[in-house]
């Protein structure tokens, strides 16, 4: 089946190539001579060689990973987290061949839209025989409360094809995806992949771009909402990075430039849809739905749904937002349509279908279901009503027993299942270990609502499987990707999908609609790099001192920062303990797992985990480099094994790396608005935290009589340089702490954090403008500023040690009650908007009467 040649340039390795038997071969024809639309690929493949090939490879899976670019988006189970993959050759069609694909799913498109409105309205096709009444009514994907939305409020804006190619060269529709189709963000990331890796080859190959397709994709949006507004107001509802697809929804909103919200973000409120911002509720025009779950409104569907909205569906019949694409739509995912579509073309439009589907049986009608016993082991079974791509049932690879077992499953309801024929999917060359294997390439186009019709995209997506045998109906099938190349018959002239200026905005120097979760999160990811960093140079701190020549002191000087890491979850509570004190080899010996192998809440894998998942919930609002920064972290804290101190403190040195490039991003990075003010009092909130349990601990242990505990606590606080350069090595405990208290120039000071609290709050967009000056965080603030002043020296009072040390202890007892005071009064404030209970429209009442 594959043909390898041992030496040679890529041509020769091409030229030797031979798809596998019985297969369709998009690159050869069955006499052997290459397709046209691959020579002018070959003659820029000329002057390659395989380490060329294999070296840009790398190139390019590379940036997919710097990009994040990936299959489950971020789980706690971080192994989950396959990464996207693509093979650097294309997948080549003629313009010819790609007329026949792309009219094809644009009729299809028209035909699935077509059909759900006429089974959520007039239901013409099953009073008119064309579909089994028994096809709908048991049909656990219609439902009632979709019947008679508002064409107007609930579009296909968007719909996708899984295409197969038989044997013959016959394009067959394998599955239609209409609810919420993935894999239009994969199509466009691998050819922007592609273009950087090979950018002269789609030149030279007259490449059709994809940019006029997501052009039309934003004329039809804004064509949809412009009678609601000069200035509609167009979110992407997501299910958030727990989604297979997370990736997608932030691409296309950062792509297209709309917010990207969860269903937590939006409310309804008198029938209109409104998303929950910094400064208030802020109207919703447009919906751009990119889950699957129909569950969109827990008062009429299905209950409780964390992708539910109350009051969603009544805003819709009120034709006071509008939903693209539409949630009735996920009906016809389901397989069991597709024995019937080409005789409903033919009821709808007179035409034949370009592309037929694949050959289908529903074992709910007694003919087909004769038909699938009588050919049983040559069919795939599948669930009737399920989202196509579900569970499958390839009956050639089951035992005897299992065979009878679904065998009497279908007899017992045959209406749940459908059944379909095998085709050996066509082939193409990919390179794979440094070879051309032939590839079975499964193809994933789209089409988009443009006015009355639909356009289809010139590309795609092809997945790609080595096996021949039927692959699963998903974006996550097959081993890697391939870009689609349709090739015109002329040069392609460059378009972008950078509009012209066609009206001057309005100058801005903010923009406060930031939801309310994203401030959330916002804040949180402050909070938790900060924690990050100083439990990073605690680590690293008691890492140094164990490689240092103190023999037992190292002991003593490190008690104050591993009593730090207990207190906060970091390691085991009991190490934290004052009769704590083992020796130090011991210590030596066990401290290397007991940072990196525990498993409490505030353990060092955790913190970064959480850095990575909140940067994940807020990817949309960051730049690309604080992104790649939180991946280089991600893969930093992949280590095989950490055996040593040594091991340790090399991953902490690195991780302090990426933690100041991405404290540097928030800083540097972004324009001053509500993003990085929630960030840094994230930051500010929790560094006062961190000092506070840090100088609590060494204010019990130091004194002018034993120099390094003072060093360490300057060290850990990242003050040791700005200490040097002021006094030299003439370390003493008042300059020490006053350095770290209430020194106001210095950012790693207690008094530097309320000073940059106030200022900070004081840039908040209250609701009420009066509210920064009479709020109780400002208060606390306030007060505490105060306390730190009166530690200084006046004319009439001498800074003493004694003096100091008293009033400093009094203020760090009480100082974790006043940040858990100032983040209630922030969350109560900013990041909970609260509802109240309304009477539901009677809307049904009156129609069920």
């Amino acid at each position: 089946m594959t043909s390898e040649v041992a030496a040679g340039n890529i041509m020769e390795r091409l030229l030797a190539y031979q798809g596998p038997a019985g297969a369709f071969d998009e690159f050869k024809t069955p006499e052997g001579t290459i397709k046209p639309q691959w020579h002018k690929l070959l003659e820029s493949l000329g002057n390659l060689d395989e380490a060329d090939l294999s070296t840009r490879l790398h190139s390019a899976n590379r940036i997919l990973q710097e990009n994040g670019v990936n299959l489950t988006g971020f789980d706690h189970d971080r192994r989950t987290n396959r990464p996207w993959e693509i093979d650097l050759l294309p997948a080549m069609y003629s313009a010819a061949d790609w007329k026949v694909v792309r009219t094809g799913v644009a009729q299809r498109a028209r035909l699935i839209e077509a059909i759900v409105r006429d089974l959520y309205g007039a239901q013409t096709l099953i009073s008119d025989g064309l579909i089994p009444t028994d096809l709908i009514f048991k049909n656990k994907q219609f439902l009632r409360s979709f019947h008679n939305l508002p064409p107007e409020s609930s579009g296909l804006l968007l719909y996708g094809c899984e295409l197969g190619r038989s044997p013959s060269g016959q394009w067959w529709v394998m599955a239609d995806r209409a609810n919420s189709p993935a894999g239009v963000s994969y199509t466009l990331e691998n050819r922007i992949v592609i273009s950087k890796t090979l950018p002269q080859f789609l030149r030279e190959c007259q490449v059709h771009r994809l940019a006029p397709f997501f052009i039309q994709l934003q004329e039809t949006i804004k064509q949809l909402s412009a009678h609601r507004s000069d200035n509609p107001s167009v979110v992407i509802l997501s299910s958030g990075p727990s989604q297979a697809f997370y990736f997608e929804d932030v691409f296309l909103a950062r792509y297209l430039g709309f917010t990207l919200v969860e269903a937590d973000d939006l409310t309804v409120r008198k029938n209109h849809v409104w998303l929950k911002t910094l400064t208030g509720l802020v109207g919703v025009d447009v919906i751009i739905r990119r889950h699957a779950d129909q569950n969109i409104d827990p008062l009429e569907v299905g209950g409780y749904s964390p992708n539910g909205i109350s009051g969603l569906l009544n805003a819709m019949r009120h034709r006071n937002v509008v939903m693209l694409n539409g949630p009735e739509f996920g009906l016809l995912d389901s397989p069991v349509f597709m024995p019937f579509m080409k005789k409903i073309c033919q009821h709808f439009f007179s035409e034949e279908l370009v592309i037929p589907s694949i050959a289908t049986w529903w074992c709910g009608q007694k003919p087909a279901w004769d038909y699938v016993k009588a050919h049983f082991n040559e069919l795939v079974i599948k669930p009737a009503f399920a989202h196509s791509g579900s569970d499958e049932f390839i009956v050639s690879e089951m035992d005897k027993e299992s065979q009878q077992k679904l065998h009497a499953k279908i007899e017992d309801r045959p209406w749940s299942y459908i059944a379909q024929e095998k085709i050996l999917r066509s082939t193409a060359p990919c390179w794979i270990g440094d070879y051309f294997h032939p590839g079975h390439l499964a193809l994933r186009t789209f089409a988009v609502k443009s006015q009355d019709k639909y356009e289809g995209m010139n590309g795609g997506l092809i997945r790609v499987e080595q096996r021949g045998a039927p692959m699963p109906l998903a974006i996550s099938a097959g081993q890697c990707s391939k870009d689609v190349w349709v090739c015109s018959n002329k040069p392609v002239p460059p378009v972008s999908l950078l509009a012209k200026i066609q009206e001057r905005p309005e100058i801005k120097r903010s923009n406060n609609q930031l939801p309310s979760r994203a401030a959330d999160n916002l804040y949180w990811l402050g909070r938790y790099i900060e924690r990050l960093e100083f439990t990073g140079r605690l680590i690293r701190k008691v890492s140094d001192r164990m490689l240092s020549e103190f023999g037992q002191q190292t002991i003593n000087d490190i008690m104050p920062m591993v009593a730090c890491l207990a207190e906060q979850g970091g390691i085991e509570e009991s190490l934290g303990l004052d009769e704590f004190i083992p020796s130090r080899d011991r210590m030596e010996k066990l401290w290397p797992a007991i940072v990196w192998e525990n498993e409490n809440s505030g353990n060092f894998q955790g913190l970064c985990e959480n850095v990575i998942r909140l940067s994940s919930l807020v990817r949309d609002r960051m730049t690309d480099d604080f992104w790649r920064a939180t991946l280089q972290m991600q893969q930093t804290i992949k280590p095989d094994k950490i055996q040593s101190i040594s091991d340790l403190q090399d991953l902490t040195n690195n991780l302090m790396l990426q933690i100041s490039a991405i404290s540097g991003q928030i800083t540097d990075g972004l324009v001053h608005g509500p993003t990085r003010h929630f960030l840094l009092i994230g930051r500010a909130l929790e560094r006062t935290r961190q000092l506070t349990l840090v100088l609590r601990e060494f204010l019990k242990k130091v004194d002018d009589q034993d120099v390094m505990p003072l060093v360490t606590l300057l060290d850990v606080c990242n003050s040791i340089m700005t200490y040097r350069s002021r006094y030299r090595a003439n370390f003493s405990v008042l300059p020490v702490f006053d350095l770290l208290v209430t020194d106001s120039s210095n950012p790693h000071a207690l008094v530097f954090q309320f000073n940059e609290l106030r200022k900070l709050l004081a840039e908040l967009p209250y609701r009420d403008r009066r509210k920064p000056l009479i709020s109780p965080e400002r208060d606390i603030i306030r007060c505490v500023r105060f306390e730190l002043q009166c530690l200084l020296p006046t004319t009439d009072r001498p800074l003493n040690w004694v003096d100091y040390r008293r009033g400093l202890d009094k203020i760090l007892n009480g100082m974790d009650k006043r940040v858990q005071q100032i983040s209630s009064q922030l969350t109560s404030t900013f990041f909970v908007l609260s509802e109240f209970t309304q009477q539901v429209d009677d809307h049904w009442e009156r129609r069920d009467s």
